[in-house]
């Protein structure tokens, strides 16, 4: 690497830890639940921006590496085999069969037990983990790949009994409808509007400006949007994830890629309520998407 680099990447870094030493708001409870748990060590709010436009040319082609392949590495789809520990019952398909037979929707089983996830390419060799190979697990999914995913990667996590996301250079606002059948919910559903009508952020500067408020939870309209909820049944809850386009450089064995070449970066709204929890307190999910649009880009300024 060379030194020109190396010397604004740590010129960043440090910008960024001064940035860190802000207290960030306290969340303001809500009646009736917890505080929303933090998420995985490696997934911290401000090292999401990190590896953003360190290198003015994208690299050509994606290099060679086990963990990197399309079928068998760490950003691979998992077929039915794979999933199969955490496959939706006969019961619940047959109860949601007309629902699923319309257009951008799905139903998807979430492993409770987090214990078992990672953000990086290690799995964890615990017994009770063995059977969830899949990327992150099962306990983080994308909306955006129809998939699970690794955390870092994912629209939502199942994570400690609460659902949320934090990934990597994704700006995701989460609400609570109330009990509305999921059916009936458009963009013009209470609640909807500010999803909707959300401009994200186009630097640096105002993505970490607006985490911080998400953080704290913003209330609108009679909702309160942030980045986390309880998951509870009974309730239909709707998210916006903005999966911005950019790089995020990472390395494996020396190997160093950019992971966002291995995502799908869209800005989407979906829909999505909890319509089973088993004995092993694993959630299935019925969604729907209401809109998919092309994601922005995030300016940094250096």
């Amino acid at each position: 690497m060379c030194k020109g680099f190396s010397i604004f990447f740590v010129s960043l870094l440090a910008s960024i830890a001064a940035i860190s030493q802000v207290p960030a708001p306290t969340p303001t409870p809500v009646p009736g639940q917890r505080p929303v748990p933090p998420v995985l060590d490696d997934n911290n709010r401000y090292d999401r921006l990190r590896s953003i436009d360190l290198i003015n040319e994208r690299r050509q082609g994606k290099p060679d590496h086990p963990l990197l392949d399309s079928k068998k590495g760490i950003y691979r789809r998992p077929g039915k085999e794979e999933t199969a520990a955490l496959a939706v019952s006969e019961s619940l398909l047959k109860e949601h069969e007309t629902f699923l037979q319309q257009p951008d929707t799905g139903i998807v089983k979430l492993n409770s037990d987090s214990a078992c996830a990672s953000n990086s390419e290690v799995v964890n060799v615990r017994e009770e983990c063995l059977q969830f190979r899949m990327p992150g697990a099962g306990i983080a999914f994308s909306f955006r790949t129809d998939s699970y995913r690794l955390p870092r990667l994912a629209d939502l996590m199942f994570l400690d009994g609460y659902l949320r996301a934090d990934a990597v250079l994704q700006q995701v606002i989460m609400t609570e409808l109330a009990d509305v059948p999921l059916g009936s919910v458009t963009l013009q559903t209470p609640g909807m509007k500010y999803l909707a009508e959300f401009k994200p952020p186009s630097d640096g500067d105002g993505f970490l400006a607006y985490d911080r408020e998400l953080a704290a939870g913003i209330d609108k309209d009679g909702f309160r949007y942030r980045k986390g909820f309880l998951a509870r049944s009974g309730v239909t809850y709707a998210i916006r994830s903005v999966a911005y386009k950019g790089s995020y450089f990472r390395s494996i064995d020396g190997v160093t890629y950019d992971e966002l070449e291995y995502d799908r970066r869209r800005d989407v709204v979906v829909a999505f309520r909890i319509v089973d929890r088993d004995a092993a307190g694993n959630i299935t999910i019925l969604w729907k998407r209401l809109r998919e649009t092309n994601s922005p880009t995030l300016k940094i300024r250096k």
